[in-house]
């Protein structure tokens, strides 16, 4: 290998300050260049990431058993609740309707009413709702009941247990039509409701009925309106004739109003409806 002495144009460069490089020549002659750098990778854009799919999500059959059984139970549980609330309500109320004021047709059998209770020691009374007073004209009491009948009745009386009977001659506000009232009590209200069947047969047949009052002065009970009403252990009655002892129709307006005012408004609301209230509390005092 030779090295040459450079050329002036070479050594001017040298001069300059470039540094020459100078390198060894082979055997054929041939200078090789550089190797060229290497391309730079392209990247790719980025692009939309697709979302991981999500997982399908399953209910093990034992899961679902479970949950069903635990609705069941819950279900169960607040039906026990509601039962047992409204047994609980029931009870409460039970004293509250013990405690309320017994009907009158539910008068005990025992509680007789005396003479002075039912028609008590006054010349008159007035029914609520009258427009006038009736005047009482007699008062009888007596503790065997075929005194206050005629015919068959006073038999099937005793025979149903009749103790005692309360009745009163009365004369009415309306034309002086004459009325005999009163009250049978019997052994039961069983008793009183079969005697209230047998009635009108008797009364209708001719074959029985009630007496009147005063004897001889009460009028003929064959030309009167009878009518009558069973309440609890009760029999309560009337018989409504008139002063000239001319027949009483069926139709009478006086005598539909006086059994209404004496038997209905009287006796039953009146007598009894008041032996069945529970006693009211004294009033305070001054």
């Amino acid at each position: 290998m030779r090295f040459g002495t450079p050329t002036r144009a070479a050594h001017r460069a040298t001069t300059e300050g470039a540094l020459l490089l100078v390198r060894g020549i082979g055997s054929g002659g041939q200078h090789r260049p550089p190797p060229a750098p290497p391309l730079p990778r392209q990247r790719k854009p980025p692009g939309r990431r697709r979302a991981a799919p999500v997982p399908a999500i399953t209910v093990e059959p034992q899961r679902a058993a479970q949950w069903l059984t635990q609705g069941l139970a819950g279900v169960i549980i607040l039906g026990l609740a509601l039962m047992i609330g409204f047994l609980v309500m029931a009870a409460d109320r039970r004293p509250e309707e013990s405690l309320a004021p017994a009907a009158p047709d539910s008068v005990a059998p025992t509680e007789a009413p005396g003479l002075a209770e039912v028609f008590p020691e006054s010349d008159v009374l007035r029914p609520t709702g009258a427009t006038g007073t009736y005047r009482i004209d007699v008062r009888h009491f007596s503790q065997d009941c075929r005194d206050a009948a005629t015919g068959e009745l006073g038999a099937v009386l005793a025979g149903h247990g009749c103790r005692e009977v309360v009745r009163a001659g009365l004369t009415s506000p309306y034309d002086r039509y004459r009325v005999t009232a009163g009250l049978f009590t019997l052994s039961d209200a069983a008793g009183a409701a079969q005697v209230d069947d047998l009635v009108r047969g008797l009364v209708v047949g001719g074959t029985g009925g009630f007496s009147t009052l005063p004897e001889g002065h009460g009028g003929d009970p064959a030309t009167g309106s009878v009518g009558w009403h069973v309440r609890g252990n009760f029999l309560l009655y009337c018989v409504i004739t008139r002063p000239d002892g001319a027949l009483v129709p069926d139709d009478d307006p006086y005598a539909k109003r006086i059994t209404a005012e004496i038997v209905d408004d009287y006796l039953g609301a009146s007598v009894l409806g008041r032996r069945a209230a529970p006693p009211q509390p004294p009033g305070a005092l001054l």
